[in-house]
């Protein structure tokens, strides 16, 4: 496994008015599973490229190891980084079966065939060796794809969009069996994603991608509960933005609706003019909470019922915001129900 350095990376495609990737850095551990996760065009598709070498970046470094792949006048091709890559439609050979997939390009030799087998049964496809991509389902395919970019012993792994092919409950079973395959093996991956919950899943790191550039890179659980801004605090997950001030104590913001309390003020003094993002979870029903809100609409998801309501506030217009609530309460809508605010999950984001 390597250790994957990118360093000032900037790539801008003929004809766009804006880089595709700008001042871009990051370092990825040996064994890390990081995932570039943001909407479509942020540019987390280019860095995977250029990770792979499929793209050149206009300036920049990117090494494995101490090794440059691009960058100190060194040119690594595709072919000899040393990466395994899985594509979104996994790019399967259909004149060819699972075992003979997973093995092209390797050497003829029983050192070969027996890191076929090994890895055949790495990723669970023992007794499917015969059959062709047609055979297979798709998650089948996907693990013969996975099982192809592993079978070299890569020092990196990259997929590109690799769930998105899958139906929505299948695919929740697949990325925790891919997630385990991959660290059962030991390697460093990296994926990307525009779906939240495959990335807060799967990853030991989020990278989360805006307009070419890293907006926050942290862990899951950070990411989520305190995101460094608006955009993350949005594109992760849902939240509610509330404008208020830092208290005195520096832990806890006053608003229009009461002070919540804030385990994450980055710093900022008493009297800062701030916005708290406070996630639905971090609201809970309670007969003496700290506000109210009346319902206007609610969704229910089966774990939970999305609830919006109004809440009315001494000047200006009422905040609509988010809530979950317990699938088993049955408010109806107009019903107004009382909410306290826990600590976790309410983080002051940057604009």
């Amino acid at each position: 496994m390597a250790r994957i350095i990118i360093k000032n990376v900037n790539k801008t495609y003929a004809g766009a008015e804006a880089a595709a990737i700008g001042n871009f850095n990051l370092v990825i551990e040996r064994g890390e599973i990081v995932t570039l996760l943001g909407p479509s065009g942020c540019g987390k598709t280019t860095a995977l490229r250029l990770i792979a070498g499929f793209e050149r970046p206009d300036s920049g470094e990117i090494s494995f190891d101490d090794r440059a792949m691009v960058g100190r006048g060194q040119w690594v091709p595709p072919e000899k980084r040393h990466a395994g890559m899985v594509f979104q439609d996994y790019a399967l050979f259909p004149h060819l079966n699972a075992e003979k997939n997973i093995g092209f390009g390797l050497s003829a030799g029983r050192d070969s065939q027996k890191r076929v087998r090994e890895t055949i049964q790495l990723v669970g496809l023992s007794g499917y060796e015969n059959r062709f991509p047609r055979q297979l389902s798709g998650g089948q395919q996907q693990r013969v794809a996975l099982a192809r970019a592993l079978v070299r012993n890569p020092s990196v792994v990259l997929l590109d969009e690799p769930f998105s092919n899958l139906d929505a409950d299948f695919r929740v079973r697949m990325r925790r069996e891919v997630g385990s395959i991959i660290r059962q093996a030991g390697i460093t991956a990296v994926f990307v994603t525009h779906d939240q919950t495959e990335a807060l899943n799967l990853s030991d790191r989020i990278a989360v991608l805006n307009q070419g550039r890293i907006e926050q890179i942290d862990t899951p659980r950070q990411i989520y509960n305190y995101p460094d801004n608006k955009f993350v605090a949005t594109f992760v997950g849902q939240t509610n933005l509330v404008p208020g001030t830092v208290g005195e104590d520096g832990g806890r913001i006053k608003t229009a609706i009461g002070e919540i309390p804030c385990n994450h003020t980055h710093g900022k003094p008493p009297g800062s003019r701030v916005v708290c993002s406070i996630r639905p979870n971090s609201l809970k029903m309670q007969a003496d909470g700290s506000f109210s809100a009346r319902l206007t609409e609610k969704i229910f998801s089966g774990p939970l019922i999305e609830a919006w309501g109004k809440v009315e506030i001494s000047e200006g217009e009422p905040l609509n915001m988010l809530f979950h609530l317990p699938p088993e309460e049955d408010v109806p809508i107009g019903e107004r129900v009382t909410f306290a605010i826990l600590p976790r999950g309410t983080a002051v984001v940057d604009e």
